[in-house]
């Protein structure tokens, strides 16, 4: 998957929690859909997070809702979810191997990076056999 031995998801997350935490755009205000992606790509390493990350994206990617009104939600909640959210539960495990990975998302260009990022989450949420709309 990667050409060059000191490249992996761990690095490029690395490298893109450096880009989401300077709080400079595309990127600040898209860290949570950038988290909730990888830790789905990661189930092992992220389980604790997997039920919040399944719920943001479902309620982005499928129900149509703005990221920011879904994150200010959750956060509003203190780690617990929203009791309005009608998310399905997450299955169990993935269905298949995500068709597309952070590796995918190549230098985190400004100009491409909300486009790509989204085709991120809807990737990672039909790995784990969501319906996404290809919007």
């Amino acid at each position: 998957m990667y050409s060059d031995a000191d490249d992996s998801c761990a690095v490029r997350f690395a490298a893109l929690l450096a880009l989401d935490h300077s709080r400079r755009e595309p990127w600040g205000s898209r860290h949570g859909q950038a988290f909730a992606a990888f830790a789905l790509q990661h189930p092992a390493t992220h389980a604790e997070s997997l039920d919040r990350a399944w719920a943001v994206l479902t309620r982005i990617y499928v129900d149509g809702e703005r990221p920011k009104r879904v994150f200010e939600r959750l956060v509003s909640q203190r780690g617990g979810m929203p009791p309005e959210w009608n998310t399905p539960p997450r299955p169990g495990e993935r269905i298949a191997a995500p068709s597309l990975t952070i590796a995918d998302l190549g230098a985190f260009d400004a100009s491409e990076y909300a486009e790509r990022l989204d085709a991120w989450c809807r990737a990672s949420l039909a790995a784990w056999g969501a319906h996404v709309s290809r919007e």
